[in-house]
């Protein structure tokens, strides 16, 4: 990918992190105030149709949107340069978010008080984001160049379908004062795996402006996944592992979200995460040597999870690293990288659950 802006990357991998929207859902009535359940879903779904457009347009032209113009092949993963270009995609989100939060409708035009916005806003390049909405058919009234005045109010409008305003206004309120009322940092990734506005998630629609059940349990994971079977095989492998007195809590890699599993340690044993919008199962497994027997009765697609090996890390290089695990199979020295991780990963297939336990127990045995 020579000359590949990261941001680029991103852009795509964020776009895949857009919630599918069902044919058939519930819209809570304090939605329905101002226009009908049809008029509210077909807006709703130009929306989708219209953040999915704009994070492709990111893709191709990222400095349209303000996102830093750092290469692939200039910047280490774990660079500051990388870490901003990972965030970025989601900054005219955030604006559209906050924006449409602060705003009052007036029938189909939003006003909103420029003060109280800059208040909550941590988007950057603001000038530039009010400039690429404009190119989708946002009207700014009372901005300078694309600039927002000093104080005062500007309205908003979209012409080609005024319900679109309506919709935005309502969702971005409702998620303020829901899902972001007492958080400070927006930008985190777990908040943001979360957040119903710019994952632009159908199932906020669900409850009343009070209420909030958004991404709770495993729905953390499978509202990022666009397959029904991989949908099935979270909540099947979540329920099999909590009712074996498994604790969850949530990880927030860079590629996606994540649902981590504890037995009464710091540590997990197993992760559902969804990697650029890939399900994998991590599994912790030390000591490789000790599952290499049990092999015998698993499936191919498992015994295959022992036959790959990872370049490792820098730190595998300078030889200090300290949660890599080595051993040897089929007369090949393998290694697989546990730093940023659980060392083995796999493809989870339900049918292959008692498998995955089976191997966790031999592979952390003393």
């Amino acid at each position: 990918m020579e000359n590949t802006y990261i941001a680029s990357q991103w852009a795509l991998i964020r776009r895949d992190e857009l919630v599918d929207i069902p044919h058939k859902y519930e819209i809570h009535p304090d939605f329905l105030c101002d226009i009908s359940c049809d008029e509210f879903k077909e807006a709703f779904t130009q929306i989708h149709d219209m953040f999915y457009q704009i994070y492709t347009d990111m893709a191709s032209e990222p400095e349209r949107f303000g996102c830093p113009l750092y290469r692939l092949e200039e910047h280490a993963y774990f660079s500051k340069e990388a870490r901003q270009s990972r965030t970025a995609p989601w900054n005219i989100f955030y604006f559209m978010l906050c924006v449409f939060a602060c705003g009052e409708l007036e029938k189909d035009i939003v006003v909103v008080d420029v003060a109280e916005f800059k208040q909550v806003n941590q988007a950057k390049k603001v000038s530039c984001l009010i400039k690429a909405l404009s190119d989708y058919g946002f009207i700014f009234h009372h901005t300078k160049n694309y600039k927002l005045p000093s104080s005062g109010k500007i309205e908003i409008e979209y012409s080609d379908n005024p319900n679109i305003i309506i919709v935005l206004s309502l969702v971005a309120k409702k998620v303020m004062n829901t899902q972001l009322s007492n958080v400070s940092n927006y930008f985190s990734h777990m908040v943001a795996f979360c957040n119903g506005f710019i994952s632009w998630n159908y199932k906020i629609l669900l409850d009343d402006f009070s209420t909030c059940e958004l991404a709770k349990g495993c729905d953390y994971v499978t509202d990022k996944m666009h397959s029904d079977a991989d949908k099935e095989t979270i909540s099947f492998i979540d329920k099999v592992l909590t009712e074996k007195g498994y604790s969850v809590g949530r990880g927030d890699g860079n590629e996606g979200p994540s649902l981590r599993y504890y037995k009464g340690k710091s540590v997990y044993d197993f992760a559902l995460t969804s990697v650029t919008g890939n399900l994998l199962l991590e599994l912790r497994i030390r000591n490789a040597e000790k599952c290499l027997e049990y092999l015998q009765e698993c499936p191919e697609r498992i015994v295959d999870m022992f036959r790959y090996s990872d370049q490792g890390c820098d730190n595998r290089v300078n030889g200090t690293c300290k949660y890599g695990v080595k051993y040897e199979f089929e007369h090949e020295e393998k290694w697989h990288c546990g730093c940023c991780g659980a060392p083995f990963t796999i493809y989870p297939v339900k049918e292959d659950i008692s498998h995955y336990i089976r191997l966790v127990e031999l592979g952390n045995k003393r």
